[in-house]
């Protein structure tokens, strides 16, 4: 008897809250197993501990840090200070008021403190994506053993778009405050959850979604309670959308067009996708988009990979919770399964650009979240592919041929 109840207590995934020690353990570990994932195929960034920014800045990067430099710009193409300027899109609208400035604006705070531009953004996003990690456990595997919990972690970690978390990139710094945002509701902090969705969505405008799946996940919740819970908690969850707000009033007070950001996000797109969600439907059935054409195949094929990672990952998790909430009640999945899935499907059907897929859907991380608890022979595999693919597609980052 004896026997069998140390071997229910060990296959269990529960064991007792371990302490902030363990957690903080835990997070350097993982983060230096994602960072491994994310570098193994690239020699000179295989060593983990080595800090070099110029291996992690790539496309985008130039104009965060321009933005930290010299602030967003905006303005028609034919008219100063753009005329002359490269425009091989033949677009109307230029500037770099289409990247978010929060990234930006933190990379300008260290700068201050004698940082150079370069390693104050890439501390930033190392920094991010460790807090990220480290807020995964406090919130939901503290309660999970070691080495569930180490999983669930690396699986967050490495989800796809990983590369871009270690990159001189405002992906990790949105994540890191997505999930606070998610954990802060969870714990019925309304109005934190609140400004750090909106810090998020000021850093990278992936977040507006999440912000939007956080709101819906908020009303469900409520509605468990009472329909005015239900509208309560859904307008608290929107009013992480207030970073739309804040932009287009810095966007009217700058420029004189409060809508710069969609002007310039709404020009011709790098590849050509047609209409919404072909690019996903290139990606995954066709296997030609521009990026997988700079790619090569094999990366090529591990991008498609990836799509279907995550949109497999993201109803994974989102049916299980909501397999829980009809049997059982059980809400403590429903935020992060409603953001995941609110990510991956605006990705795959309001965004035509496949390149997107490298990035964007990273904030759908935490879906993952939602799966700590699933038997072993469905959690191992699922991060070991991840993994692999994420290792296959970070070598096309460093190889510059990914946007």
């Amino acid at each position: 008897m004896q026997s069998e109840e140390t071997l229910s207590a060990l296959s269990s995934p529960d064991q007792g809250r371990t302490g902030i020690g363990w957690g903080l353990l835990l997070t350097v570990l993982s983060w230096l197993a994602c960072r491994m994932v994310v570098g193994v195929s690239w020699g000179p960034a295989r060593n983990p501990l080595q800090f070099e920014p110029g291996l992690w800045g790539r496309w985008d990067t130039f104009n965060y840090a321009a933005i930290a430099q010299n602030g967003r710009t905006f303005g028609r193409c034919d008219q100063a200070p753009f005329v002359g300027v490269t425009n091989f899109l033949h677009a109307t609208w230029c500037g770099t008021a289409q990247w978010m400035p929060g990234y930006p604006w933190l990379i300008r705070g260290l700068e201050t403190l004698g940082i150079t531009l370069a390693n104050a953004g890439l501390l930033i996003s190392w920094t991010a994506t460790a807090t990220a990690l480290f807020l995964v456990w406090f919130g939901w595997c503290r309660d999970l053993r070691p080495a569930r919990s180490l999983l669930v972690m690396v699986g967050f970690g490495v989800f796809p778009g990983a590369v871009y978390n270690f990159a001189l990139f405002p992906t990790s710094t949105a994540l890191a405050f997505a999930v606070g945002a998610v954990l802060a509701a969870t714990r019925e902090r309304f109005l934190i959850a609140a400004v750090l969705m909106t810090a998020a969505g000021l850093c990278y405008p992936s977040a507006w979604p999440a912000a939007a799946g956080l709101a819906i996940g908020m009303v469900l919740v409520g509605c468990t309670i009472s329909v005015r819970q239900g509208v309560r908690r859904g307008l608290w969850g929107l009013a992480g959308l207030a970073s739309l707000v804040v932009l287009e009033v810095h966007d009217q007070m700058a420029f004189g067009h409060a809508n710069a950001y969609f002007l310039e996000s709404a020009g011709p797109v790098l590849g050509g996708e047609s209409y919404p969600g072909s690019g996903l439907v290139r990606l995954l059935v066709n296997g030609n988009t521009s990026e997988q054409k700079r790619m090569g195949p094999t990366a090529g094929a591990a991008l498609a990979v990836q799509g279907v990672v995550a949109l497999g990952t993201a109803f994974l998790a989102a049916t299980l919770t909501a397999r829980h909430w009809f049997r059982q009640r059980m809400t403590d999945n429903v935020y992060p399964a409603a953001v995941g899935l609110s990510v991956v499907l605006f990705m795959a059907t309001l965004n035509a650009n496949a390149a997107a897929w490298n990035r964007s859907v990273v904030l759908a991380a935490p879906c993952v979240i939602c799966l700590r608890k699933v038997p072993m022979w469905l959690l191992l595999p699922l991060v070991a592919v991840t993994a692999v693919t994420t290792a296959l597609v970070s070598q096309a980052f460093f190889a510059a041929t990914m946007v």
